[in-house]
């Protein structure tokens, strides 16, 4: 059973609106668990929105969202408890925090499992030193960096121990060292862990690297949902949804063009210098 169905759904924010405009149309699509899940699309398709539905931040007009065979519109469906196993990390990670210090914003999601404070300290201090910013501890959030602060954000849904993360652009404000460091953690966290992994990002070249699954979202509506390679690598989807391909991709499609055929379900950048290797030498 899919961790989320979600099912025909429809939303418009203005609900007053008689030209019924939706900023989603028919969305229909599964989560599974373990998934690592690339939602992409130009800028105003949705993704924001759409994230906003699966842990009932936002109330679909039209469809229905089942979590674990349950729809999370039901009158019993205990929506404090889907917030706590499907956590949210935002585009603007400044509305995340509001403690004095960042130990003590950690804490909190902790605290709320119902941990003590001995122990939720201990626990906002490990995941700390697991993202590398235990130096941060007693640092106030909001005098922080972007990229400091979305570290931040992360840390306290960590804190709630989800099943599920979802991420609004997690790489903003990220050099390329940490950006590196981020996704190979949610890697760590999607294969070791598993945990499942939903990413909003504009960097295609991550998605080729770490997403087993793409949906890609335009004007509100599902184009296509399928293997990174299967999508990326389609001009016209691409064209389409004003999308520009990842630099491996364009290399697979050079060297095809020159008769050259390297393994495409292996499209991670060593990997294809492994197989320039392999036909180059």
């Amino acid at each position: 059973m899919p961790i989320f169905e979600v099912k025909n759904i429809y939303f418009r924010y203005d609900k007053y609106d008689k030209n019924e405009i939706y900023t989603l149309k028919d969305v229909s699509f599964n989560v599974e668990k373990n998934d690592f899940i690339a939602l992409i699309g130009k800028s105003g398709s949705g993704k924001s929105t759409l994230i906003n539905h699966l842990n009932g931040l936002k109330k679909a007009d039209k469809g229905d969202i089942l979590y674990n065979g349950k729809s999370i519109y039901a009158e019993d469906f205990d929506l404090t408890g889907l917030r706590f196993k499907c956590g949210i990390v935002f585009q603007y990670p400044e509305y995340q925090l509001f403690s004095e210090t960042v130990i003590e914003d950690v804490e909190f999601g902790a605290l709320k499992k119902g941990l003590s404070k001995k122990e939720a300290y201990e626990k906002a201090f490990e995941i700390l030193k697991y993202l590398k910013i235990d130096n941060l501890k007693d640092e106030i959030p909001f005098n922080l960096s972007g990229g400091e602060k979305r570290k931040v954000a992360f840390a306290g849904v960590f804190a709630m121990e989800p099943d599920i993360f979802i991420f609004d652009e997690p790489d903003a404000g990220l050099d390329s060292v940490s950006k590196r460091h981020f996704y190979e953690m949610l890697k760590d966290l999607n294969k070791n862990h598993d945990k499942t992994i939903i990413c909003i990002t504009h960097n295609l070249d991550d998605v080729i690297e770490y997403a087993n699954k793409v949906i890609v979202l335009n004007d509100g509506k599902i184009e296509r949902i399928g293997s990174p390679f299967s999508v990326l690598s389609d001009k016209e989807l691409l064209k389409k949804c004003n999308l520009i391909a990842p630099y491996s991709i364009d290399i697979y499609r050079h060297l095809h063009e020159k008769g050259i055929e390297i393994d495409t379900s292996r499209l991670k950048y060593k990997d294809i210098l492994d197989e320039l290797d392999k036909v180059l030498l």
